[in-house]
């Protein structure tokens, strides 16, 4: 009998430890704000809820040597971002492509950002001939700047680099960019 009374004790004690503890995770987590728990970029432009959000400046030389800003994109402007091993990526890749050959927008008004990785002259290949093309350490400047922490992300930017579309999926965004 006083065995059973000792594990009855203890079992008692671990479980009022393993309370305490729960209350104090639980306690630290309500503490923390609310961003803390989905990642964002420097400017805050961590997913769809950003839409409005300003993208920081950025100043790249894209795969054909010209340079790119924030300000020198023809307005508005898709900015898409791909990222070579990617299965999402490499999905949208095609269709990304195929709807710009179809819509024919401005060549100013589509930058495709690849960062660099194994297959990344695949997508510089196929999106060079419907966008301006940045990759390597340029692409992380543009990543950096519009806050993208997945992939693939395709954004919509006005003149001030106000941004008033991101998603994941072209199926989402609405109408073509205008030539």
């Amino acid at each position: 009998m006083p065995v059973l009374v000792s594990a009855v004790v203890l079992l008692g004690a671990l479980g009022l430890l393993n309370l305490v503890l729960t209350f104090g995770i639980v306690r630290r987590l309500n503490a923390q704000p609310a961003t803390a728990a989905r990642p964002a970029g420097p400017h805050g432009l961590a997913d769809a809820a950003s839409i409005g959000a300003t993208a920081g400046p950025f100043s790249v030389t894209a795969v054909d040597g010209s340079t790119v800003t924030r300000d020198t994109l023809t307005t508005p402007a898709l900015v898409a971002f791909f990222a070579p091993g990617c299965p999402p990526c490499a999905e949208l890749l095609p269709e990304f492509t195929g709807r710009l050959r179809e819509d024919g927008p401005a060549a100013g008004s589509v930058l495709a950002v690849v960062t660099p990785g194994a297959g990344q002259q695949q997508y510089v290949d196929a999106l060079a001939e419907v966008a301006t093309v940045v990759t390597d350490g340029g692409a992380q400047d543009v990543v950096d700047a519009l806050g993208v922490g997945g992939f693939p992300v395709v954004a919509r930017l006005d003149g001030d680099g106000t941004l008033h579309v991101l998603h994941r999926d072209l199926r989402e965004m609405a109408g073509p960019v205008p030539a």
